[in-house]
């Protein structure tokens, strides 16, 4: 398990459509590869997929999707852009379900910064709470919606050789672009399965979850509205610092 799935059109469970949607579990086109010109510049791939016989099937609804990803030494930035090409305002989850890679969760120093008094919705006690703590603390099986969170995440942990590392993770959701762009709203989801609930998932491992919180922004606190012929945007940019 690893990576970052995409998550579209919708968020979990859904009638009819696959758990965390079917972008996630379709091929996607690679339309195009911009090798890096030098050590300062990104290497930039483009992928894309639209709607299908399948697809519509299962969510009868016209999109285009392209996916950027632009890779740099140490950081990584991706754009999960949607187009309707459908004739009315589509209704949809988008979600960057990031896995970051931790030395070992279970030491206590895997801790989330950023989201203090946000209220959010935690799915393990089935209740809505208030983060009130300056840093959230991984130490137990954590699988939270954060409502309306704030543009930048910090995560605090142990990487490769159990060196000290920064992950910071920069998110905006936007419909349109340039001058014509309007922000939206975006949450952002911690979660790790932990000891008993990792052992409950037919494609993650039982000990997966010591090496691993995925932090995902996206908006799925409700679902995000997208007249028709409008593009909207869900991006970040996750920057890596060792100490």
């Amino acid at each position: 398990m690893g990576g970052i799935p995409v998550v579209f059109p919708n968020f979990g469970s859904a009638k009819g459509l696959p758990g965390h949607g079917f972008a996630r579990v379709t091929n996607w086109t690679l339309a195009g590869v911009d090798e890096a010109a030098d050590a300062a510049s990104p290497t930039v791939a483009t992928f894309t997929m639209a709607a299908s016989d399948k697809t519509r099937k299962m969510w009868p609804v016209e999109f285009e999707l392209k996916y950027e990803v632009k890779l740099s030494a140490n950081q990584l930035e991706t754009a999960l852009i949607v187009h309707n090409t459908h004739t009315e305002q589509i209704d949809f989850h988008a979600l960057l379900h990031n896995y970051i890679y931790v030395d070992d969760v279970r030491d206590g120093n895997t801790k989330v910064a950023g989201l203090s008094g946000l209220e959010y919705f935690d799915k393990v006690a089935q209740a809505n709470k208030t983060q009130t703590d300056a840093e959230l603390s991984i130490i137990a099986e954590t699988d939270s919606i954060y409502y309306n969170a704030p543009s930048t995440l910090t995560v605090s942990t142990k990487g490769v050789n159990a060196a000290d590392r920064t992950v910071v993770i920069e998110k905006s959701g936007f419909i349109g672009n340039g001058a014509a762009e309007t922000k939206q709203d975006t949450d952002a989801v911690i979660w790790n399965p932990w000891v008993e609930r990792s052992k409950t998932f037919k494609d993650f491992g039982a000990e997966e979850y010591i090496n691993m919180l995925a932090v995902e922004p996206g908006r799925v606190s409700q679902k995000q509205a997208l007249p028709a012929g409008q593009t909207y945007t869900l991006h970040q940019t996750i920057t890596v610092a060792e100490a």
